[in-house]
């Protein structure tokens, strides 16, 4: 019985986990579908695998890398962030009517946003925006809530050097950060903002490597998931990045 209930409990934690992810890849679908087809290399340079397809609209990833100084290129932050009620309403006051809590907790989600694209350009932007902000109260414990937020970013870091006079492959590979930063994956909750910025400064760092290999790295996405466990301000963290980057065919 104690097994079965172990395996049940990983088989829970894994869909947590998958569902959570799927929010950052639908935040993007308008890009996806409807997203960019002007190519920022067109006429210097033949690149492979660039669209979603054949004749495709541009990859969001490739587009960020190639046009890295345009806020509008598509790379993004996604967040997930618990958060105490109780916190929010000692740093706002309590609106008037405690019945439209949540409704009040949506609209303190883009000043809250705002603080995040804050502690971007602390570690790893030079510009930030919020894109869009969610936010709900937990029904079964109503002392707390979850943002959703999404942010637009440009790096302080240059991307590097395109070597053009050869075809080139556009690539990316995830990172994680968790691992990378060398932090635990649990945090109280008001450690979680620390943790953050951990995060994001490992992820500055992360395109290192490839910047050595191959002369540019992007860091095109970063997804921050604090799930908040049914524990009092406990948090389970987990983040990635994604890394573009360009290499020359060999001939």
């Amino acid at each position: 019985m104690r097994i079965l209930q172990i395996a049940c409990g990983v088989i829970f934690f894994a869909v947590t986990l998958y569902y959570g992810y799927i929010m950052f890849s639908v935040a993007n679908v308008a890009n996806t579908v409807f997203g960019f087809k002007n190519d920022p290399l067109k006429g210097q340079a033949t690149v492979h695998n660039a669209r979603h397809g054949s004749g495709g609209s541009l990859k969001d990833g490739y587009v960020a890398l190639t046009d890295f100084k345009n806020l509008d290129a598509g790379r993004v932050v996604n967040i997930v962030m618990p958060v105490s009620v109780k916190e929010l309403l000692k740093e706002t006051g309590a609106p008037a009517d405690m019945d439209m809590i949540e409704v009040f907790i949506s609209g303190q989600a883009p000043r809250i946003a705002e603080a995040e694209c804050k502690l971007l350009v602390k570690t790893i932007a030079s510009n930030c925006r919020v894109k869009l902000t969610k936010a709900k109260q937990f029904k079964d414990d109503p002392k707390f809530a979850e943002i959703r937020m999404q942010l637009e970013f440009v790096e302080k870091q240059v991307p590097g050097a395109f070597e053009t006079e050869k075809p080139l492959n556009y690539q990316e590979v995830d990172a994680d950060l968790v691992d990378s930063a060398g932090i635990y994956p649990e945090a109280w909750l008001n450690e979680f903002k620390n943790r953050r910025a951990k995060l994001y400064t490992t992820a500055a760092r992360a395109c290192d490597p490839l910047r050595r290999q191959h002369g540019n790295c992007s860091v095109t996405e970063i997804n921050v998931l604090g799930r908040w466990e049914k524990r009092e301000e406990f948090v389970v963290i987990r983040s990635n990045a994604t890394l573009s980057y360009l290499w020359p065919e060999r001939t």
